[in-house]
């Protein structure tokens, strides 16, 4: 994991299984398709914009994690932009993607590991939003690839809380 970039961010408390970090501004590319509620075709777009299915026709290098959020009705999918970019980012010639500001603030998190499933998110969701009062939708962040055995993957779950 260590080869891919991150967002930046510093850990203001940690208690237990909680971190409370704050993060600075970063962009992502932002998948969203009413009509595809359930981002089954999210990870394979994003994909596309990075390896250069972009305006620019520009390879992107793979960051972490790939950041997924909503709710019953709709779900985003997202992809960090590296910091490079941060001038000057390809714009996505998919009409599904957008380039968005992750504004900086404080995130409550909970990491988990195995592999993330429904029922395990809403788990850890219960958990973390029992300690925090949220002000945003909770997002699942996932740091691994599909080959990754189980017992090495890196989940968590965030929310933006109040100051």
């Amino acid at each position: 994991m260590g080869k891919y970039e991150t967002p930046d961010y510093e850990v203001v408390t940690k208690e237990n299984e909680y971190e409370l970090r704050k993060y600075v501004d970063f962009y992502i590319v932002e998948y969203e398709n009413t009509e595809d509620p359930e981002v089954n075709n999210a990870f394979r777009t994003l994909f596309r914009y990075i390896s250069d299915n972009n305006k620019e026709n520009e390879k992107i290098e793979m960051t972490v994690p790939v950041i997924q959020e909503g709710n019953e009705l709709n779900r985003k999918m997202a992809f960090v932009v590296p910091k490079k970019y941060d001038d000057h980012i390809p714009e996505p010639n998919n009409q599904n993607l957008s380039v968005t500001k992750f504004d900086e603030g404080l995130f409550a998190t909970i990491l988990y590991s195995d592999r993330s499933n429904a029922s395990k998110e809403q788990k850890m969701k219960d958990k973390l939003e029992k300690g925090y009062s949220k002000q945003s939708n909770v997002m699942v962040a996932k740091y691994n690839g599909p080959a990754t055995p189980s017992f090495l993957r890196r989940n968590e779950i965030w929310v933006r809380v109040k100051t």
